[in-house]
């Protein structure tokens, strides 16, 4: 069966299906992306923290945002094109457009993929010190001698897992394990499942006796009743017991022939104490722990959360020391003076409130390290936009291009990659360029199957593949327009 006015315009409205279609899907677009920028500017102005300013790489930004125009412009060549029956400009046009799509993802990837490699370290006092983890962050034991392995009897989120969640944490290799039958072998997930079976079959009969011991009590209460409210209460405990079904979990310790060493990052563990580490999957292993220091190469330190910036904890002498300390006061100074020369008036009265400008609040108390060594007296200004600015130690140990702190773990009160586990900012960037980057990528497929794989429509029917191209290039424009307002929205504002 044919669909009606695919080519022609219906007579009610003077446009074709597709058409009305489309306008009234870019309508409930509009209010999607436009209830999320509302968020963002409420948000913005109602933060209790210094809302991140220029924390973007605005190059990066520009030149995807000239991408997406310059494909704006080939899409509708490659209608007109489609339209004056030039098919070879048409495909030409419309290749150039599918490729732009793909150039603004890898530039978009390689922006997201800075976020996850740099991280945020917050200090007791307040500083935030920006950088790289050169060796990522682990948390160290030695001497572990036991795991106590939790197998739950039920269905529970949290299952033990040793194999995968606990012996990929080992240093070294991973010696024989003596089970509770009270042989010594590997521990794989052939033993382990073996182990796990027959914990559960243990617990799956406790729990049988268990429910046999309340059957016969509930039976007991119900003979000896007597009145109609303890029959009823006799009857509702042996449905209870009858319907009991809860298998007890079963803990289980397994000791290695060999003390273990752990090496675990954050995401392998819940949580340890100076004497045992829990996994992830439940399971605790008990020994001591000999080190839990952050190794940062440092390319930032922000003070704006510090009452006194020049004595954050960043230039404790176990850190950057009284050298960078120099710097960061000289480059704080510098920027103040320059802000104060132009905002004042006649009278020598400022005309701006310092506080309440968050340039210079980032570009006075936010100091870039863009070097290993603090630079000599006079130059430690000229700050560069992009907190993302600068790249680690590559792995062959080459020297750093920052300084490297090992940060106690007491004076650390959270860290992260730049991810939306930060904050409130990094949250609504991700959300909005990457719902942004699927509309990019759900266009762009659309677009690549007009022009690869619509060949039939396309020397059968062209006017009505320029119609869906048409379609398509609104949906296209659209996207565009969206970035035109994110770009300034995080970027440059």
């Amino acid at each position: 069966m044919d669909i009606p006015y695919t080519v022609t315009a219906r007579p009610d409205t003077g446009l074709y299906n597709a058409k009305i279609g489309i306008w009234l899907f870019l309508a409930s677009e509009v209010m999607l992306f436009g209830g999320l920028f509302s968020a963002y500017i409420f948000l913005r102005v109602g933060a209790d923290y210094p809302w991140p300013v220029h924390d973007l790489d605005v190059t990066l930004g520009f030149w995807n945002t000239i991408v997406l125009i310059a494909s704006s412009v080939t899409v509708v060549m490659a209608w007109a094109s489609l339209k004056l029956r030039k098919f070879g400009q048409y495909r030409l046009c419309m290749a150039i457009t599918v490729a732009c799509a793909a150039i603004f993802m890898v530039n978009k990837s390689l922006e997201y993929s800075a976020k996850f490699k740099h991280y945020a370290v917050k200090l007791s006092d307040g500083t935030i010190l920006t950088g790289h983890l050169p060796q990522g962050y682990q948390v160290k034991f030695e001497n572990v001698d036991a795991l106590e392995i939790n197998i739950v009897g039920s269905n529970k989120a949290v299952d033990a897992d040793p194999v995968n969640h606990v012996l990929s944490s080992v240093v070294g290799d991973v010696p024989k394990f003596k089970f509770p039958s009270g042989v010594e072998q590997e521990l794989n997930k052939a033993t382990f499942g073996g182990l796990r079976k027959t914990a559960r079959a243990e617990a799956y009969a406790k729990m049988l006796a268990e429910r046999a011991k309340m059957i016969e009590t509930a039976e007991k209460a119900a003979a000896e009743a007597t009145t109609d409210f303890t029959k009823h209460e006799a009857a509702r405990k042996l449905t209870i017991a009858k319907n009991y079904h809860s298998i007890p979990d079963t803990k289980v310790k397994l000791i290695p022939a060999t003390p273990l060493k752990f090496a675990a990052k954050p995401a392998q563990f819940f949580g340890y104490t100076p004497t045992s580490i829990t996994f992830v999957d439940g399971t605790t292993a008990t020994g001591r722990l000999i080190d839990d220091k952050l190794t940062l190469e440092v390319d930032g330190v922000d003070a704006r959360g510090v009452a006194q910036s020049d004595k954050s904890l960043a230039f404790d002498h176990r850190y950057l020391g009284e050298a960078w300390q120099k710097a960061f006061v000289a480059n704080r100074d510098h920027h103040i003076s320059e802000f104060e020369n132009k905002y004042k008036d006649k009278n020598g009265n400022l005309t701006r409130d310092k506080s309440k400008s968050a340039t210079l609040q980032k570009e006075s108390l936010y100091f870039k390290l863009h070097s290993a060594t603090p630079p000599a007296e006079g130059a430690a200004h000229g700050d560069k936009h992009g907190a993302e600015a600068h790249a680690p130690a590559d792995a062959h140990g080459h020297e750093a291009h920052h300084p490297t702190v090992v940060i106690e773990k007491k004076d650390i009160t959270f860290f992260s990659n730049f991810t939306p586990k930060l904050n409130t900012y990094y949250a609504i960037y991700f959300i909005l360029t990457g719902l942004h980057g699927a509309h990019v990528v759900a266009g762009a497929l659309v677009l690549a199957y007009f022009l690869c794989l619509d060949n039939k429509r396309l020397k059968q029917d062209p006017e009505h593949l320029a119609n869906r191209v048409e379609v398509g290039g609104l949906f296209w424009h659209f996207v565009d327009l969206v970035w035109i307002f994110l770009f300034p929205l995080l970027y440059l504002l």
